[in-house]
């Protein structure tokens, strides 16, 4: 049932990223409202307050390094934490790396066709295609 949510999330991210430059921290609180919601419906109030936080802070904490170094900016960085919100430990983890492999092609594929060596990427894209494939797209149907 969550995956729909995650889904418009990562997407709504990706677009905003390209049109705006940007990942709106409202549209990300909503993400976390969304899951929030959820859990009240589900198993109750341990899942609510410590398993949701606790993968979006060990998400921030060991992908802080990469933010300080400009791998990634501030919007992808909190978009991860949120997605983590979502995703198993395992599927966070794929996703991070997937996102990563996919935004290095995009990228090597960009400097060689803008011969511009300092382009940038719109990272949200390479993080929603992860995501899908991940989770193997089951929520683009709904049934």
């Amino acid at each position: 049932m969550t995956i729909p949510i995650l889904y418009c999330l990562v997407s709504g991210s990706a677009i905003t990223d390209i049109l705006k430059n940007k990942i709106f921290n409202s549209w990300l609180l909503m993400g976390c409202l969304a899951k929030f919601a959820f859990c009240l419906t589900g198993s109750g109030m341990q899942e609510l307050i410590f398993i949701p936080i606790a993968k979006a802070l060990l998400t921030l904490m060991f992908l802080v390094p990469v933010y300080i170094v400009h791998g990634i900016g501030g919007g992808d960085l909190k978009l991860f934490a949120v997605l983590s919100m979502f995703l198993t430990t395992g599927e966070t983890v794929s996703s991070i790396i997937i996102a990563f492999i996919i935004a290095a092609v995009i990228g090597v594929l960009k400097i060689f066709i803008q011969k511009d060596h300092n382009c940038t990427i719109h990272f949200a894209v390479p993080i929603m295609i992860s995501v899908f494939l991940v989770t193997g797209g089951g929520g683009l149907i709904c049934t």
